[in-house]
């Protein structure tokens, strides 16, 4: 653990774990090597966009419920109230947090979803 948090360099550090060969869980530490939470999950790709390239900026968040406020106080984002989505620019990466899914959506599309198997705060 050690390697790892000096790899991070001082900063907050996210583990992927893996399920059969895939990864299957996230586990998000802070600065100084404490698990906050894990997020165990499977993903799903979208299979209309072959590749998608990120704008320079920085995601706006939505969501209710404990896992969106975990991900939102450990990434600190633009936090938008649902009922503003709309009114975002078109072009916008938009992640979406729900207590069975995270979203991460740009132009409008789904990109990929991690749908939630299992939250754990410690």
């Amino acid at each position: 653990m050690q390697e790892l948090l000096e790899f991070a360099e001082g900063g907050p550090l996210i583990v992927i774990g893996e399920y059969h060969g895939n990864p299957g869980e996230l586990a998000f530490y802070d600065d100084a090597g404490k698990l906050l939470f894990s997020l165990r999950f499977s993903d799903w790709y979208s299979e209309e966009i072959d590749s998608y390239w990120f704008p320079d900026v920085e995601p706006v968040f939505t969501g209710k419920g404990e896992i969106a406020d975990a991900l939102e106080s450990f990434f600190r984002f633009n936090r938008v109230e649902e009922d503003k989505i709309d009114q975002l620019p078109p072009s916008s990466t938009l992640i979406v947090a729900g207590e069975k899914e995270v979203d991460l959506m740009g132009s409008g599309k789904s990109l990929f979803k991690l749908t939630v198997k299992g939250f754990k705060k410690y």
